[in-house]
């Protein structure tokens, strides 16, 4: 006889159990870990999870599951959810510890806790970005905290199918799984993926933890099949049959389990002999052998299962009654008991009366049957049975109800689907599930018929708007702020100034830099708020980012942000106080105060760090790097993008930012490895910056990589030129004007230089934009030759003097200077920056920085034509060739060594010093026989420590000395005298 369906044997597997094992054995001892099983639809990937789970729960260990079920009709987390209440069905002492600080976060996805934990307080609001991370964290701590009492497995079937929320909190969940006694399985199939698909980015990065294994299910061999072919059938099968069941159905377990019930049966027709059976058609393919199980069913069971089959993978009783005309209640029962003996469905424990389909390619070969006209219908009564079954529990079903609507078409109205769409939209959006959320309001806002109140259109809006907002890049975010607009309009036109305010306030997305058109809708949202409120402190600090970005309003902005922080202390509001004390350090950085940027933004992280709140810590971070890189303090603002790096980590924020400062700290040393390194990530990660893509394209230009800074400047000019806001532009124009200096390509500053002028003559602009479209012309101005506006800009950029490295711009604002001074023919005024540059880039070590100052510097004492000046040229083209030699930097250093030619093809007879000592290596002996140490002379001369500590090992060796008294004796006796000419 047939094995029952419930008791499929397992077969084969020994090498896949055995990575299984080392799995879970490593889990139970505290060294977590994340396997992926991938296989085709029946390749036996959950029933490999079922021996594992049986195995694991022999030793003690706690097991949960949960399934992605396809269609849409899942709320976002679902299989999260069903791990969680697996977990809480007989919680023990310690998952209700675990529990219990946790719950009133963790019962946006699980509604039941709050019946659980009834005295439980509700978690305090936090921003959307904030909100969500939270959830994750609380989730993942509740995990680690019940796996620390006893270990635990976690699966997840059918991810193929999971929403993009169920998977970025798996992600979460795995960074820290490596420390854990913890093993996560997951489970899908590999046949369903595109390099698009949400599932293939998931595991790219799940594939870079610690402790990730993927393990391919492939088909059984032949002799695996011959075993599992005789433990369901009941008899060993002749050789030549066995091979042809492995040919055909490939070894797929599940094939091959429904070729041999259907052979059994024929089998036993026939006495019981499977010699008799020669003429055994074996099924095309799988579809067709469950088709050949379910034509052995009665037709009232075929229907009763097709109707079931809408309901999803798991059905419940009660509501799959309510939706059958025909059979009656009474007959019901029988026919799902036929199913059930068939093994098509089984039991699911518990107190419902809830069924599943045993297998995903059943449930999905009985919807395919129904015609589309009985399709539609059904769906419509499925929606009215939910209607009247869970009339007091709607908004739990809320996901279901949309997509079931969706499906019934004209067949229910159109509101009733935009109804529930908003409703499923709006649990999503308090799960923080953004990606599902901004489906559900799309569909409703399709499906919302003419008759809808504006009241129902606007909160429609809004929650797609919020919900755009938090799920889309630039520039596509813009689209989320035109919805919240239109929401807010509406709700004023109706009157309803408290939605209207609610929509103004909680669309706060941390984007204001790419998104134009909110300065309008938060001037209007004051006028709605009592002026010493709370809501009119969240509106000033957003009304005052908004002004800086659309208006140019530097001095309103800082008003808004000081009236902001007033009624953030006032009120108690901390929350409010850390966003602008980071508001206020990045608008002191952009104005070129950056001692004040980092005083501000020390306080912000401080602060930040006492209410936790990860998200404008990690901001600060990035002000207070970027402000020390001008400060010609890399090292700790390395420190800062550590500290930011692992607080993206734990958020799940890209690194792009932290990258970006350190691509400009390894940039400005000449540190080719790590920009190389950082460089290819931070490409990854921002794949449509043009700004920092442009960055990493210079960077490669200097060692000699220039293939592809052609497109890059393309993509760059098109930003330039369309960009909606003006901080882009000028970011972008930057780094084009930059390109054209170092490619010496006046066409390409021709165009910079136009671009720029025509922001400048914008009447409206805040100091940071003036000056970086400044230093867009001046550059510009310097590679046309333009003496008159390098004049101009050098004159109003004068207050940079002294400031180091710009906002987020590999070049020392008093290189610019002297570049600008020497076009425009102020060689006195030239000279001085040029000497201020070499000093500022020699004690921050950026030799990249420090080489070309020497090239500049050089070249403008070469157009000088004077002797004095040629010989000092010379010296620096020697001192910058020491640095790009010694770092690789080949761009710069070809530019030094044709200036060498230059200045030596004009340079006055050199004075003649004994041993071939250069004029440059007198300068360090003389300094050296003063008694100065190696860094006094590095300071007198310009230089590095490092250069001055080579040169003395060079110098003691080439005129024969041994240390310092020798060498003072050497300068006494053969340097006294003039050199001989």
């Amino acid at each position: 006889m047939p094995t029952s369906p419930r008791h499929i044997p397992f077969v084969g597997r020994v090498q896949e159990m055995a990575e299984l094992k080392v799995a879970l054995d490593d889990a139970l001892v505290g060294r977590g870990g994340l396997v992926m099983l991938a296989g085709e639809p029946g390749i036996g990937k959950t029933r490999l999870t079922e021996e594992l789970t049986a195995i694991a729960k022999d030793r003690g260990a706690l097991v949960a599951w949960g399934a992605c079920y396809e269609g849409g009709s899942a709320p976002p987390y679902w299989p999260w959810t069903q791990v969680i209440r697996s977990l809480l069905t007989e919680p023990s002492v310690a998952v209700m510890n675990a529990l219990e600080t946790r719950g009133a976060v963790i019962a946006d996805i699980v509604p039941e806790i709050d019946d659980m934990l009834p005295d439980m307080q509700p978690a305090p609001e936090v921003d959307p970005t904030q909100a969500r991370f939270r959830l994750f964290d609380s989730v993942t701590s509740f995990l680690n905290e019940v796996a620390i009492s006893q270990p635990v497995i976690l699966v997840i079937d059918d991810l193929h199918w999971a929403d993009r929320s169920t998977l970025e909190l798996l992600e979460f969940v795995a960074r820290d799984v490596a420390t854990r006694p913890m093993l996560l399985v997951g489970s899908y199939r590999d046949m369903e993926l595109s390099r698009q698909h949400p599932l293939s980015e998931t595991l790219a990065t799940l594939a870079r933890a610690r402790g990730f294994r993927r393990i391919p299910l492939w088909g059984l061999g032949s002799e695996d099949v011959g075993r599992l072919v005789e433990a369901v059938g009941g008899i060993r099968p002749p050789p030549a049959l066995i091979d042809e069941i492995h040919d055909r159905t490939e070894g797929n377990p599940f094939f091959i389990v429904e070729v041999t019930r259907d052979l059994a049966r024929e089998a036993a027709v026939r006495g019981g002999n499977f010699d008799s059976v020669g003429s055994f058609r074996i099924p095309e393919g799988v579809r067709e052998a469950i088709g050949v199980r379910l034509n052995r069913l009665s037709e009232e069971c075929n229907q009763v299962l097709r109707t079931a089959s809408l309901l999803g993978r798991v059905f419940d009783f009660a509501l799959l009654a309510a939706v059958m005309a025909d059979p009656s209640e009474d007959v019901l029962p029988d026919l799902i008991d036929e199913a059930i003996v068939s093994g098509a469905v089984r039991e699911v424990p518990g107190t419902d009366e809830r069924y599943e389909f045993t297998h995903a390619l059943i449930h999905e070969t009985l919807a395919e049957e129904l015609p589309t006209r009985i399709r539609t219908r059904l769906h419509a009564r499925i929606v009215d049975a939910i209607e009247t079954i869970y009339a007091d529990r709607l908004a739990d079903r809320s996901a279901e109800l949309s997509f079931h609507c969706a499906e019934a078409g004209t067949m229910v109205a159109e509101n009733r689907e935009a109804h529930y769409a908003r409703m499923a939209g709006e649990r999503a959006v308090t799960a923080y599930a953004w990606t599902e959320a901004r489906a559900f309001f799309e569909q409703a806002l399709e499906a919302l018929g003419t008759s809808a109140s504006p009241a129902d259109r606007a909160a429609i809006l809004f929650g797609l708007g919020r919900s755009e907002l938090q799920s889309l890049s630039y520039p596509d975010i813009q689209r989320g702020w035109d919805n919240v607009a239109r929401a807010f309009d509406t709700y004023e036109e109706i009157g309803d100034s408290r939605a209207a305010v609610e929509v103004a306030i909680r669309s706060q997305h941390g984007e204001a830099a790419h998104v134009h058109g909110t300065a309008r809708v938060f001037s209007r949202a004051l006028e709605l708020v009592p002026s010493e409120s709370v809501e009119a402190g969240h509106l000033f600090r957003l009304h005052g980012c908004a002004i800086r970005y659309e208006e140019e309003d530097a001095a309103g902005s800082l008003k808004a942000l000081e009236r902001a922080l007033e009624i953030s202390r006032h009120t108690g509001d901390r929350r409010l106080e850390t966003g602008v004390l980071a508001d206020q350090s990045e608008f002191s950085h952009r104005d070129f105060d950056d001692d004040g940027a980092v005083e501000l933004g020390l306080q912000a992280i401080e602060l930040a760090r006492e209410i936790y709140q990860p998200f404008e810590e990690a901001t600060s971070h990035f002000i207070v790097a970027v402000a020390l890189v001008a400060l010609g303090d890399p090292d700790g603002a390395w420190l800062h993008t550590e500290a930011q790096i692992r607080l993206h980590e734990k958020i799940g924020r890209s690194q792009a930012t932290p990258l970006y400062v350190q691509y400009i700290i390894a940039y400005l040393r000449g540190d080719l490895s790590t920009m190389n390194e950082v460089g290819g990530v931070l490409e990854s990660e921002s794949p449509g910056d043009t700004v920092q893509l442009m960055l990493v394209g210079i960077g490669a230009w200097h060692v000699g990589n220039r293939s592809g800074l052609g497109e890059r400047i393309r993509a760059a000019r098109e930003d330039v030129t369309t960009g909606p806001l003006l901080l882009q532009r000028v970011n972008n124009l930057r780094y084009l004007a930059l390109a054209s200096r170092l490619m010496n390509s006046p066409a390409d500053a021709i165009w910079a230089g136009e671009i720029a002028r025509s922001i400048l003559s914008m009447t409206e602009i805040t100091p940071a934009d003036e000056a970086n479209a400044r230093i867009a012309a001046g550059l510009a101005a310097v590679v046309t030759g333009d003496a008159k506006e390098a004049v101009e800009h050098h004159q109003r950029l004068k207050n940079l003097r002294g400031s180091g490295i710009g906002w987020g711009f590999p070049i020392c604002a008093d290189r610019l200077l002297g570049l600008l001074a020497h076009t425009g023919g102020m060689p006195e005024e030239a000279q001085s920056h040029f000497e201020d540059a070499l000093k500022i880039t020699a004690k921050a070590g950026y030799h990249l920085e420090f080489a070309w100052t020497c090239y500049d510097f050089a070249e403008s004492l070469i157009d000088s034509d004077e002797p004095a000046g040629i010989e000092k040229a010379i010296s620096l083209i020697d001192d910058g060739l020491e640095i790009t030699r010694e770092h690789g930097l080949v761009a710069i250093e070809e530019r030094l060594i044709g200036l060498q030619e230059t200045a030596a093809s004009i340079a006055t007879p050199t004075p003649s010093y004994p041993r071939g000592l250069s004029a440059r290596e007198v300068e360090v002996l003389r300094l050296l026989a003063t008694g100065r140490t190696n860094r006094e002379i590095a300071e007198d001369l310009v230089i590095s420590a490092r250069t001055v500590e080579r040169h003395i090992s060079n110098l003691y060796t080439k005129i024969g000395v041994r240390n310092r008294a020798e060498a003072t004796s050497f300068v006494l006796a053969r340097l006294a005298a003039p050199p001989t000419p």
